[in-house]
Protein backbone atom coordinates (compact mmCIF):
# COMPACT_ATOMS: atom_id res chain seq x y z
CA UNK A 1 0.00 0.00 0.00
CA UNK A 2 1.23 3.99 0.12
CA UNK A 3 2.21 5.16 2.94
CA UNK A 4 2.70 8.97 3.82
CA UNK A 5 0.83 11.87 4.88
CA UNK A 6 -2.46 12.97 4.24
CA UNK A 7 -3.75 9.08 5.08
CA UNK A 8 -7.36 8.70 5.09
CA UNK A 9 -9.30 6.67 8.16
CA UNK A 10 -8.30 3.10 6.43
CA UNK A 11 -4.67 4.25 6.74
CA UNK A 12 -4.44 5.15 2.90
CA UNK A 13 -3.48 7.94 1.08
CA UNK A 14 -5.84 9.03 -1.97
CA UNK A 15 -2.99 8.25 -4.39
CA UNK A 16 -3.25 4.55 -3.42
CA UNK A 17 -6.11 4.47 -5.61
CA UNK A 18 -5.28 5.93 -8.74
CA UNK A 19 -2.05 4.19 -8.63
CA UNK A 20 -3.84 0.97 -7.83
CA UNK A 21 -6.28 1.52 -10.81
CA UNK A 22 -3.45 3.12 -13.30
CA UNK A 23 -1.35 0.17 -12.54
CA UNK A 24 -4.18 -2.39 -13.46
CA UNK A 25 -5.37 -0.51 -16.29
CA UNK A 26 -2.90 -0.17 -18.90
CA UNK A 27 -5.10 1.61 -21.51
CA UNK A 28 -6.00 4.05 -18.73
CA UNK A 29 -1.80 4.22 -17.76
CA UNK A 30 -0.79 5.32 -21.87
CA UNK A 31 -3.65 7.74 -22.00
CA UNK A 32 -2.58 8.99 -18.52
CA UNK A 33 0.84 9.16 -19.56
CA UNK A 34 0.17 10.90 -22.20
CA UNK A 35 -1.54 13.55 -20.96
CA UNK A 36 0.55 13.78 -18.53
CA UNK A 37 4.04 14.89 -20.95
CA UNK A 38 1.74 16.93 -23.37
CA UNK A 39 -0.25 19.46 -20.20
CA UNK A 40 -2.04 21.20 -21.00
CA UNK A 41 -3.21 19.44 -24.43
CA UNK A 42 -7.06 18.24 -25.50
CA UNK A 43 -8.45 15.22 -25.36
CA UNK A 44 -8.47 15.48 -29.47
CA UNK A 45 -4.64 15.46 -29.62
CA UNK A 46 -4.43 12.93 -26.72
CA UNK A 47 -6.40 10.34 -29.30
CA UNK A 48 -4.34 12.06 -32.92
CA UNK A 49 -1.02 10.65 -30.34
CA UNK A 50 -2.08 7.46 -28.88
CA UNK A 51 -5.55 6.63 -30.65
CA UNK A 52 -8.47 5.80 -28.73
CA UNK A 53 -12.28 5.73 -29.23
CA UNK A 54 -13.55 9.20 -29.07
CA UNK A 55 -15.85 7.66 -26.83
CA UNK A 56 -12.62 5.65 -24.94
CA UNK A 57 -10.73 8.77 -24.55
CA UNK A 58 -13.23 10.87 -22.87
CA UNK A 59 -13.90 8.13 -20.44
CA UNK A 60 -10.20 7.83 -19.40
CA UNK A 61 -10.05 11.72 -19.17
CA UNK A 62 -13.25 11.57 -17.01
CA UNK A 63 -11.75 8.41 -14.77
CA UNK A 64 -8.91 10.41 -14.13
CA UNK A 65 -10.67 13.47 -13.05
CA UNK A 66 -12.46 11.36 -10.43
CA UNK A 67 -9.47 9.33 -9.16
CA UNK A 68 -7.93 13.13 -9.00
CA UNK A 69 -5.10 13.41 -11.04
CA UNK A 70 -6.36 15.18 -14.10
CA UNK A 71 -8.75 18.49 -14.62
CA UNK A 72 -10.58 19.72 -17.48
CA UNK A 73 -9.30 23.39 -17.60
CA UNK A 74 -11.10 26.33 -18.53
CA UNK A 75 -8.83 27.09 -21.63
CA UNK A 76 -9.74 26.20 -25.40
CA UNK A 77 -7.67 25.16 -28.56
CA UNK A 78 -9.57 25.23 -31.21
CA UNK A 79 -12.99 24.28 -29.64
CA UNK A 80 -12.24 22.05 -27.06
CA UNK A 81 -11.07 21.94 -23.74
CA UNK A 82 -8.11 21.72 -22.43
CA UNK A 83 -6.94 19.15 -19.89
CA UNK A 84 -3.92 18.73 -16.91
CA UNK A 85 -2.90 15.69 -15.68
CA UNK A 86 -0.52 15.93 -12.67
CA UNK A 87 2.26 13.22 -11.50
CA UNK A 88 0.96 11.31 -8.66
CA UNK A 89 3.40 9.19 -6.78
CA UNK A 90 4.05 7.47 -3.10
CA UNK A 91 5.46 4.40 -1.38
CA UNK A 92 4.32 1.33 -2.38
CA UNK A 93 4.73 -1.43 0.34
CA UNK A 94 4.34 -5.69 -1.17
CA UNK A 95 7.08 -7.87 -1.61
CA UNK A 96 9.67 -4.77 -1.85
CA UNK A 97 9.07 -1.41 -0.97
CA UNK A 98 10.09 1.30 -3.84
CA UNK A 99 8.50 4.61 -4.76
CA UNK A 100 5.92 4.42 -7.50
CA UNK A 101 5.93 7.49 -10.11
CA UNK A 102 5.12 8.78 -13.58
CA UNK A 103 7.45 6.56 -15.32
CA UNK A 104 6.61 3.00 -13.76
CA UNK A 105 3.08 4.29 -14.31
CA UNK A 106 3.95 4.80 -18.23
CA UNK A 107 6.12 1.14 -18.31
CA UNK A 108 2.79 -0.09 -17.10
CA UNK A 109 0.90 1.58 -19.48
CA UNK A 110 3.34 0.80 -22.39
CA UNK A 111 2.91 -2.89 -21.83
CA UNK A 112 -0.88 -2.36 -24.20
CA UNK A 113 1.70 -1.93 -27.00
CA UNK A 114 5.23 -2.76 -26.47
CA UNK A 115 5.68 -6.42 -27.61
CA UNK A 116 8.98 -6.55 -25.45
CA UNK A 117 7.34 -5.62 -22.38
CA UNK A 118 4.10 -7.56 -22.89
CA UNK A 119 6.48 -10.73 -23.14
CA UNK A 120 7.93 -10.20 -20.32
CA UNK A 121 4.99 -9.67 -18.22
CA UNK A 122 3.61 -13.07 -19.55
CA UNK A 123 6.48 -14.86 -18.89
CA UNK A 124 7.26 -13.53 -15.19
CA UNK A 125 4.06 -11.54 -14.02
CA UNK A 126 3.03 -8.03 -13.94
CA UNK A 127 4.71 -7.59 -10.26
CA UNK A 128 8.28 -8.78 -11.92
CA UNK A 129 7.66 -5.44 -14.32
CA UNK A 130 8.30 -2.79 -11.25
CA UNK A 131 11.39 -4.44 -10.49
CA UNK A 132 12.75 -4.62 -13.72
CA UNK A 133 12.38 -0.82 -14.01
CA UNK A 134 14.53 -0.42 -11.04
CA UNK A 135 16.67 -2.63 -12.44
CA UNK A 136 16.72 -0.79 -15.22
CA UNK A 137 17.29 2.82 -13.50
CA UNK A 138 20.20 1.17 -11.86
CA UNK A 139 21.66 0.39 -14.91
CA UNK A 140 21.15 3.94 -16.16
CA UNK A 141 22.50 5.26 -13.29
CA UNK A 142 26.31 3.00 -14.32
CA UNK A 143 25.72 0.62 -11.24
CA UNK A 144 25.41 -2.21 -13.32
CA UNK A 145 25.22 -3.98 -16.88
CA UNK A 146 22.53 -5.68 -18.30
CA UNK A 147 24.08 -8.87 -17.60
CA UNK A 148 23.74 -7.52 -14.51
CA UNK A 149 20.36 -6.61 -14.52
CA UNK A 150 19.73 -10.54 -15.98
CA UNK A 151 20.85 -12.00 -12.66
CA UNK A 152 19.53 -9.91 -10.95
CA UNK A 153 15.75 -10.95 -11.94
CA UNK A 154 16.92 -13.82 -12.92
CA UNK A 155 16.33 -14.08 -16.45
CA UNK A 156 17.90 -14.94 -19.85
CA UNK A 157 20.23 -12.21 -20.76
CA UNK A 158 18.55 -11.56 -24.03
CA UNK A 159 15.43 -10.59 -21.98
CA UNK A 160 17.45 -8.79 -19.91
CA UNK A 161 18.66 -7.03 -22.85
CA UNK A 162 15.02 -6.51 -24.27
CA UNK A 163 13.18 -5.42 -21.56
CA UNK A 164 15.84 -2.84 -20.16
CA UNK A 165 16.04 -1.44 -23.89
CA UNK A 166 11.91 -0.81 -24.05
CA UNK A 167 11.96 0.54 -20.44
CA UNK A 168 14.50 2.97 -21.22
CA UNK A 169 13.18 4.21 -24.12
CA UNK A 170 10.15 5.39 -21.50
CA UNK A 171 12.16 6.83 -18.74
CA UNK A 172 14.29 9.16 -21.40
CA UNK A 173 10.59 10.30 -22.52
CA UNK A 174 8.69 10.29 -19.52
CA UNK A 175 11.72 11.27 -16.58
CA UNK A 176 11.52 15.29 -16.39
CA UNK A 177 7.66 14.82 -15.56
CA UNK A 178 8.15 12.50 -12.55
CA UNK A 179 8.83 14.27 -9.58
CA UNK A 180 10.60 10.96 -8.80
CA UNK A 181 13.28 11.41 -11.23
CA UNK A 182 13.43 14.83 -11.93
CA UNK A 183 16.95 15.37 -10.02
CA UNK A 184 18.43 11.95 -11.24
CA UNK A 185 21.20 12.37 -13.84
CA UNK A 186 22.00 9.10 -15.56
CA UNK A 187 25.69 8.20 -16.52
CA UNK A 188 24.25 5.96 -19.76
CA UNK A 189 22.88 8.11 -22.64
CA UNK A 190 20.00 6.64 -24.67
CA UNK A 191 19.80 7.52 -28.21
CA UNK A 192 17.53 9.53 -29.94
CA UNK A 193 16.87 6.99 -32.43
CA UNK A 194 15.99 4.55 -29.83
CA UNK A 195 13.86 7.26 -27.67
CA UNK A 196 11.88 7.25 -31.11
CA UNK A 197 10.87 3.90 -31.09
CA UNK A 198 9.69 4.18 -27.63
CA UNK A 199 5.70 4.76 -27.36
CA UNK A 200 5.92 7.77 -25.97
CA UNK A 201 7.03 10.99 -27.65
CA UNK A 202 6.89 14.46 -26.63
CA UNK A 203 5.11 16.19 -29.78
CA UNK A 204 4.97 20.35 -29.92
CA UNK A 205 1.25 21.63 -30.40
Amino acid sequence: MLLGEGENSDGQRPEFFAVQKLLSTPELARFYTDLLIHSPTTIPAVRERQDPSKSTAYKYANTLAELGVAEELDEYDEGSARWRADPVSGDWTGEMTLEIGPTIIAVYGAVSVDEDLKLFVDQHGQASLAAAVMATLEYLHGATTRRGVADDLGIPAVEAIAVTQAIERIVAVVQEYDPTLSDTAFDVDIHERAIAQGPYQVIDE
